[in-house]
């Protein structure tokens, strides 16, 4: 249940105003058993939902909001444990950069690379956005410099990119598109020839919540800078 209603929140920022979806609509977008979706939505609209429902973005709206009261205390014990886990995360995240800095001072970049990397794996989930990013920025820097496989690169750009998009709003999109732009003439002259494909693939994911927040003219203007005409 509870599950649910952090992913229903996810979800509402990209769910158009004037589209229903079916119950097997919002199992499929937010990973939920069917059986459980229909569970959940007849509590939280007090009514009997069958397969061929249509829910409203105001009706899941409804829905959550209910939910989020009956379910008070187990969210907020949730919150706790989640807010703790986050501190915990960014005294590592302090002590990490320390010692990144350290090796930066001496040019040990594969150590500095390979230490950030484990780093993110070991605390991805729990630190903020805005600290992930900054971590997955390092690591291209770090694996720049220490000349790593382009691919293995590509995927720390990548990952960058789908942080910034999760804000899923207009300030979100335009980050991601600094987050290209900053690394974008690297993999355009990298001695491989590999990066160019790779970062077609990372705007071509871009593109068109580029244009649905209003930011075409800016994405444009990235792929012109990066892509120019001669």
């Amino acid at each position: 249940m509870i599950d649910f209603i952090y992913k229903v929140n996810e979800l509402l920022p990209v769910w158009p105003v004037d589209e229903k979806w079916t119950p097997h609509k919002i199992a499929e977008e937010t990973d939920t058993s069917l059986p459980h979706v229909l569970q959940y939505l007849n509590e939280g609209l007090g009514k009997e939902i069958e397969l061929g429902t249509t829910i409203s973005n105001n009706d899941i709206h409804e829905a959550v909001g209910l939910l989020k009261k009956r379910y008070r205390d187990l969210i907020e014990e949730r919150e706790k444990r989640k807010a703790e886990r986050q501190q915990k995360a960014i005294r590592a995240f302090d002590i990490v950069m320390g010692k990144v800095r350290v090796m930066q001072s001496y040019s040990k970049w594969n150590h500095a690379y390979k230490t950030l990397c484990y780093f993110a794996g070991q605390y991805e989930s729990e630190l903020p956005r805005e600290y992930l990013t900054t971590v997955c920025s390092d690591i291209i820097r770090m694996g720049i410099k220490a000349r790593v496989n382009i691919q293995e690169i590509s995927r720390w750009l990548q990952k960058g990119v789908s942080i910034a998009m999760s804000h899923q709003n207009r300030d979100g999109i335009a980050e991601a598109l600094d987050f290209i732009d900053a690394y974008g003439e690297y993999f355009l002259n990298e001695d491989t020839g590999k990066g160019a494909l790779l970062l077609g693939n990372i705007l071509a994911v871009v593109e068109e919540p580029s244009a649905r927040h209003e930011l075409w003219e800016e994405y444009k203007g990235l792929v012109n800078q990066l892509y120019p005409i001669t």
